[in-house]
């Protein structure tokens, strides 16, 4: 009979014990194998999530990777506002060195959202869907198209709201008209996880709401509700919670009047003063500008150049992400050493229940060593079922892993935004599954030891 068959029966015959200390390697392999799997895709999510984006402008008084994140992942409120001039320059070029220019600079406001899931409203132009690339290429639609709000529709649109604000400012009786919520605007794009979460269909009306639900301070725009015309194809990034809507229906929105131009004090001035004072296009509030630089060390020569701006600043992704990143995974590596921790209380386990077992199978191995087994053939044989129990929990770990990825992705995706895959397996699981198991082994070398080292004479004889 091989060795390791030996060592499969006498498993089989401590039926209750072999499955106790395989469940708890099982538990611990899956806690570990979890941790590096969230670890592992949210690294992915995060830096793959940041390609598009090679530089970010936004409130000079904001910290970088508060724009960062809040611009390309979505997450907290928006800093504070700045002007659209800043993206006006960037697309002339005015003050703009030749190694700055850019390919293009997509502005961006933001406030409300939409649904008790608060996914995310941008207000920007429909070069989000032309120019803006994700991995190269235009955002990929599952479903419809882009609605129509362009550069030239937002100067327009600019020139008559200042117009119509100048004269508000002036007292005039008859100041030009506030310009009207136009059908052709109210037009919106969603991303794939909207769709999946809210049902949405082409067609379907979708309304901002300003504040949390339940909270004071919440109410709806259904003066804003929004058809929609494009679904975006699944990207697994923050793309997928994202609603975009044109700009023009972010400045007409009731109640956003007074967050609509960012109000310029000058010298001497008060607050109170400068709000009779006129204002211009350039002077629309914006949270953010999405750009992407001709020169490949563009981003950080903008960052420089708009260093000396009092208006804006840039941030460059590339930098502010793996930064952030570092600073999360000093967090998961504590998970890690709790997880090493749980799987050596496991594998100790291990030692503890062969060991216990080494005074009652005395007699057996005497047998074993009478028939001609030798000492290292004991030894293996014992080894072997620490090896087995370690080897078979380390599988059924990664399996649980994999089923629980699989079973909780939607919840997980809630939660924290990170979309697992359940069917992706990764080089180091089967460096895992060796780890563990050798671990196991190494446990059940003392036992092995002590069995080893049975005396054949002493233990031969039965125990009455």
């Amino acid at each position: 009979m091989r060795l390791w068959s030996i060592s499969a029966r006498n498993l089989r015959i401590r039926l209750v014990a072999t499955v106790l200390t395989t469940t708890s390697i099982t538990v611990a392999t899956a806690l570990y194998a979890a941790i590096l799997t969230m670890g592992d895709q949210t690294r992915q999510r995060y830096e793959g999530s940041i390609g598009g984006y090679q530089a970010v402008l936004g409130p000079k008084d904001a910290s970088q990777l508060e724009l960062v994140l809040n611009t390309i992942f979505n997450v907290g409120e928006a800093p504070a506002l700045f002007p659209l001039q800043a993206c006006m320059d960037l697309r002339s070029g005015r003050g703009i060195s030749r190694r700055g220019r850019v390919h293009y600079a997509i502005p961006q406001a933001r406030g409300d959202s939409v649904s008790s899931h608060a996914f995310p409203v941008v207000a920007t132009l429909d070069e989000m869907f032309s120019l803006y690339r994700w991995r190269k290429e235009p955002l990929p639609f599952a479903e419809g198209e882009s609605f129509r709000f362009s550069w030239d529709d937002l100067m327009e649109f600019a020139e008559q709201l200042t117009a119509y604000e100048n004269g508000k400012r002036a007292g005039d009786e008859n100041p030009p008209p506030r310009p009207l919520m136009r059908d052709e605007w109210k037009q919106c794009v969603i991303g794939s996880r909207v769709a999946r979460t809210l049902g949405l269909e082409l067609g379907d009306v979708v309304v901002p709401v300003h504040g949390k639900m339940g909270e004071f301070g919440f109410h709806e725009h259904p003066e804003a509700a929004c058809k929609v015309v494009g679904m975006l194809a699944p990207t697994n990034s923050p793309l997928d919670t994202t609603i975009y809507l044109p700009l023009s229906v972010h400045y007409l929105i009731d109640g956003h009047e007074a967050g609509v131009f960012v109000l310029e004090i000058p010298p001497g001035k008060s607050p109170e003063d400068a709000k009779e004072m006129p204002v211009s296009p350039g002077r629309l509030g914006l949270t953010a500008i999405v750009a992407d630089p001709k020169d490949h060390f563009g981003a950080r020569i903008l960052r420089m150049e708009f260093g000396t701006r009092s208006d804006a600043q840039v941030a460059w992704p590339q930098d502010v992400v793996p930064r952030f990143l570092r600073q999360i995974g000093n967090a998961a590596d504590v998970l890690i050493v709790i997880a090493w921790l749980v799987l050596l209380v496991a594998s100790v386990s291990i030692t503890a229940a062969i060991y216990n077992t080494m005074n009652e199978r005395r007699r057996e191995i005497a047998i074993m060593r009478s028939l001609g087994a030798r000492r290292f053939q004991i030894l293996t044989i014992i080894v072997g079922e620490a090896a087995m129990v370690s080897f078979v929990g380390a599988v059924l770990g990664l399996l649980m892993c994999h089923g629980a990825a699989w079973a909780l992705r939607e919840t997980v995706e809630d939660m924290t935004g990170v979309w697992l895959e359940p069917a992706t397996f990764q080089a180091w699981e089967l460096y895992l599954v060796g780890g563990v198991t050798a671990l196991g082994a190494l446990a059940g070398l003392m036992p092995a030891v002590k069995g080893s080292m049975t005396q054949v004479a002493t233990n031969l004889a039965p125990d009455y």
